[in-house]
């Protein structure tokens, strides 16, 4: 339900799982207190909602929630040798089914990025996703209508090299809530072991299907906030000169498209009074179009976020943490989040 992406898969039995390949790649990296950690950022959000009703090119707000939901996202750069780093991303979202007309909604994404002299080499990411996607009101009473406590989820475990990309993916059928990404993994990850895959998929890195960078959508989103930024700071419109960026989402190649960049004095106002801002003169608000390799639109979502370009001394910097955000999973809802005290 908040997370802007999808998770489409291709059919194929072929061996057991084997160990996640961002275990591999990060070991520790997501445990409780992980060890050698360099920097460390951490926001958590609160979601809110707005039912819509679309009446030809106009959408009227007819119903609007607080806290149907919450949101986090971290990042953790660590120490490694003197020629890689290694740099870690969660988000984890989650609805509150007593806030939410028992809409029960949650997953979490992890990557880990490899870096050699300021890029990415390689990402390993792991995740766990609600299949379900209500993207109209139709489909989503369908679901409120629905008393059956068994919910449908995808399991994704990708590595994402420079010369190809390759996924696995688990279906499972799963009851409960939980609290974090923590403890979704640790109840996950035991049903992943001697599971067969339900699909898999093998991307290779070439033709139409191309990529510049291993990235997945934790680090794709970054790494386009830091070319806006840089844009903006040269005097350029990010929509000319970084307008996609491609990343590779379950073996798939999925891009951002950058619409619009631009300052938004009435949230720049309520952020700062609220303390969130260092310099409320850089806070813009970014739209989003998330396409696929054919260019159809799959999402769309806004950030409102402090730009910082990068500097020739950090050639890797730190990462951009929003202060809010607007998703719209369907025409009939909109869900804004915006940042709260930890």
């Amino acid at each position: 339900m908040l997370l802007p992406l999808v998770a489409a898969t291709t059919s194929t039995q072929e061996s057991t799982l084997t160990t996640p390949w961002v275990e591999l790649a990060a070991p520790g990296a997501f445990d409780e207190s992980p060890r050698d950690v360099s920097e460390r950022w951490d926001v958590t959000y609160r979601v809110d909602a707005t039912i819509r009703l679309p009446l030809l090119i106009v959408r009227i707000p007819i119903a609007s929630r607080a806290r149907v939901g919450v949101t986090s996202f971290s990042a953790r750069d660590f120490r490694t040798d003197r020629r890689t780093g290694l740099r870690a991303y969660e988000f984890y979202a989650a609805s509150f089914p007593e806030r939410a007309r028992g809409l029960n909604r949650l997953g979490f994404l992890r990557e880990a990025l490899t870096v050699a002299r300021g890029q990415v080499t390689e990402t390993a990411q792991f995740g766990v996703i609600s299949s379900d996607r209500e993207d109209t009101m139709a489909k989503a009473d369908e679901v409120l209508d629905n008393d059956a406590e068994l919910l449908p989820y995808s399991v994704i475990d990708s590595l994402i090299r420079r010369g190809a990309a390759d996924s696995r993916v688990l279906h499972l059928m799963l009851a409960g809530s939980w609290d974090s990404a923590r403890s979704l993994h640790d109840e996950i990850r035991p049903l992943w072991d001697g599971e067969e895959p339900s699909e898999t998929r093998h991307l290779r890195n070439q033709g139409d299907e191309r990529y510049d960078a291993p990235l997945a959508f934790l680090g794709a989103l970054q790494r386009s906030l830091q070319d806006v930024a840089d844009a903006v700071a040269a005097g350029e419109d990010p929509r000319r000169t970084r307008r996609y960026q491609p990343y590779v989402h379950n073996g798939r190649l999925f891009r951002f498209e950058v619409r619009k960049v631009e300052r938004d004095g009435a949230r720049t106002a309520e952020y700062a009074r609220a303390g969130w801002l260092d310099d409320p003169t850089t806070l813009r608000r970014i739209e989003y179009r998330l396409r696929d390799a054919r260019d159809k639109e799959i999402d769309r979502f806004k950030l409102w976020v402090e730009l910082r370009p990068s500097s020739p001394s950090n050639p890797f910097p730190p990462p951009h943490l929003p202060v809010a955000y607007e998703y719209e999973p369907g025409a009939y809802l909109r869900l804004r989040a915006v940042r709260i005290p930890e």
